[in-house]
Formats: structure tokens, sequence, C-alpha cells
């Protein structure tokens, strides 16, 4: 299980790039990162991809992989493998027939908004990416809101305006927020305000980058 960057590509660890080369087997997520890992590697090699389409496909040629006592490596679109991606699929195919697992440890959007956060974060609950159906965010968000603790939230990038006008009814305008957008990107930006107003002051432009909402319910 192979960690990757969360923005800037130089953060990807040596170790996974490392494996990149050495591995039998890789898999990724989608075309597009997988490029810039191996291109990062400086190598160029087949891979497997695992998505909502190629998962019995993928499962079945790591499962043979494996059994034949070879290497593989999954690497995660963005930060640790299995956090908001498929890969605890992957690991679960390969505990069954009794692989060794190994972890390369590396960046996470979570931790590192905390890190950036004022927020004090001594305990809170992680409620990750919301459910589709507008209904079921709801009453999702308005459980949470009952606990006394942060909020840790995330969501695709064109969803936050929408995000951030259900949190301020689930939990209410003047409660205070910690905005972290495109971590280690080009727009690494962080807001701390109000949710009732958090969204005027990200502007414009701002609807393609990845984010971490933390809120503050304590």
């Amino acid at each position: 299980m192979l960690a990757s960057h969360i923005g800037h590509t130089a953060d990807i660890p040596t170790r996974s790039l490392s494996l990149l080369k050495e591995a039998d087997l890789l898999i990724f997520e989608e075309d597009r990162p997988a490029r810039l890992a191996l291109k990062s590697a400086q190598v160029h090699r087949e891979y497997l991809k695992f998505s909502e389409h190629l998962q019995k496909e993928t499962l079945e040629q790591l499962k043979q992989c494996l059994k034949e006592g070879k290497t593989a490596a999954y690497m995660s679109d963005q930060g640790c493998p299995s956090l908001a991606d498929p890969g605890s699929d992957i690991l679960k195919a390969a505990l069954a027939i009794g692989a060794q697992i190994k972890v390369i440890p590396g960046p996470s959007s979570v931790t590192a908004a905390i890190s950036a956060c004022p927020i004090r974060m001594d305990s809170y609950y992680y409620l990750g990416f919301l459910p589709r159906d507008k209904d079921f965010r709801s009453k999702t968000l308005q459980k949470a809101a009952k606990r006394k603790e942060a909020i840790v939230i995330l969501d695709t990038p064109y969803r936050l305006q929408n995000l951030l006008e259900q949190c301020s009814h689930s939990f209410s305008k003047n409660t205070r927020a910690f905005l972290a957008l495109d971590i280690t990107g080009a727009n690494e930006t962080y807001f701390m305000s109000k949710l009732g107003v958090l969204g005027e002051k990200i502007g414009p432009g701002k609807n393609k980058l990845n984010f971490v909402l933390i809120i503050d319910n304590k």
C-alpha cells in the first residue's frame, strides 16, 4: 500500500517511488494520477486500474500475482491508501489469501489540514465523504451536529458551496469552521470563519480545488 502526494508530486515518499519500479504488479485508481506518479519515479510501466468497472478483473490478477509469491503495489490518486478510496477492497483480497501487507506511509489531507487548523483537535469525528443524495446528506449532517467534537468533512470540489450552505442549516450560521483548500497545491489557502459567511470568503473559481472542512462543534 503506497502513499502518494496530495497536491505536490515532490511529496511522494521515496519508498513509494522505489516500489513503483520494483513491484511485479502495479495498481492505480485512474490514468492521470498513475502517469504522474510513474513520471516522478522516472519509469514507464504497464499497470492495472481499480475502478468501478474493472474491480473484478483487477482483483483476479492481483490474487494470481500474490499466490505466485510476487509483489503488488497499490497507490491511490492522492494521499494514503484506503482512506476514502477503494483500497480497502484490495486489502481484503490480499488478506484473504494470506499475503503479507506492507504500508508506505505518507501525506494525508486530513492530518495536513489538522496541522494548519487553529481548532483544538484532541479528538474529532471523521465524517469523510458525504452521501450524494440530498436528503441523506442532510440527515447525516444533522446527526453529526449532535456530537460535541470537531467534525472533519471531505467532499467533491464542485459540491463545496452547497456543502457550506447545508452545514449552516445543520449546525448554525455562527458555528466556527476551518477550510483547507488545495493543500500543498498551487492554490493552497486556509480560511477560518463562521459557516454563514465562509462561502463568501472563498471567492469565485475555487470549485475545482480539493478541500477539507473542519467544523468546531465543541
